[in-house]
């Protein structure tokens, strides 16, 4: 889940993966974008990156279970063998694929407004997360079976879901600093659970087909509300046209 809330400043950028609008990217585009203008790199470094564009591109289309590394290294053009000096299995490269997503989530989340407040901050947020599953849902949905299976990938979801959790908190502070005189653990579970939440309902709108029958805007702000609710106990002051 990306954070709704803020911008971290100092966000690292993620190699391979450009910056891009509130609207989201497609990991894939972006990181063939992002080697496409990055100045002179290594020859080892290039064929990394363009292993991992074709294995994005795969697990994109067709998941984790049917990636093989010759259809790898086939999408790539390079030997068999090349794909061997980078990685050990195909479950070394879809963990820094999916490592790569996370981070680039991370890092390209919208820019926080002057003067904006937390409400239009997670309408923003919601925006943004709306059109990056629906342009990366099969990378979303490699991530939740991957958990389901292996540790080490239920960790690149939990590790990011827990930053975004304390980050969310922060930023309702900052609205309400009353707040942080309440216990961190229920706030923290509360955060969770929005955010469990959205993940739940896009997944089944994306990869399910699920038709609420809303518009992006609209599904943004019901959603926002809602967080606004949990974690501030109340709705948002009326928005001055």
């Amino acid at each position: 889940m990306v954070d709704p809330a803020e911008k971290d400043a100092s966000a690292a950028k993620v190699p391979g993966v450009a910056e891009t609008s509130i609207f989201g990217f497609s990991l894939p585009e972006a990181m063939r974008a992002e080697l496409e203008a990055a100045p002179k790199l290594s020859r080892s470094e290039t064929t990394r990156r363009k292993l991992m564009i074709a294995a994005a591109e795969l697990m994109q289309d067709s998941g984790f279970g049917g990636l093989k590394v010759a259809d790898i290294c086939k999408r790539a053009n390079f030997a068999h063998g090349t794909f061997y000096l980078h990685w050990k299995d195909k479950s070394g490269v879809a963990h820094d694929v999916l490592s790569a997503l996370m981070e680039a989530i991370r890092a390209n989340r919208p820019q926080r407004r002057p003067s904006q407040s937390f409400y239009e901050r997670l309408v923003d947020g919601h925006l943004y997360y709306i059109e990056l599953y629906r342009r990366n849902i099969g990378l979303m949905r490699c991530q939740g079976q991957l958990a389901d299976e292996l540790d080490e990938f239920a960790a690149i979801g939990l590790k990011a879901n827990l930053a975004l959790a304390y980050r969310v908190l922060r930023a309702a502070e900052r609205e309400a600093p009353s707040l942080a005189d309440q216990p961190v653990a229920h706030r923290l579970a509360a955060a969770l659970g929005c955010i469990a939440m959205v993940d739940k309902l896009l997944h089944d709108v994306f990869a399910r087909g699920l038709n609420i029958g809303l518009s992006d805007r609209d599904l943004a702000a019901t959603l926002s509300l809602s967080w606004h609710r949990v974690l501030l106990g109340q709705d948002p002051a009326p928005q001055v046209q």
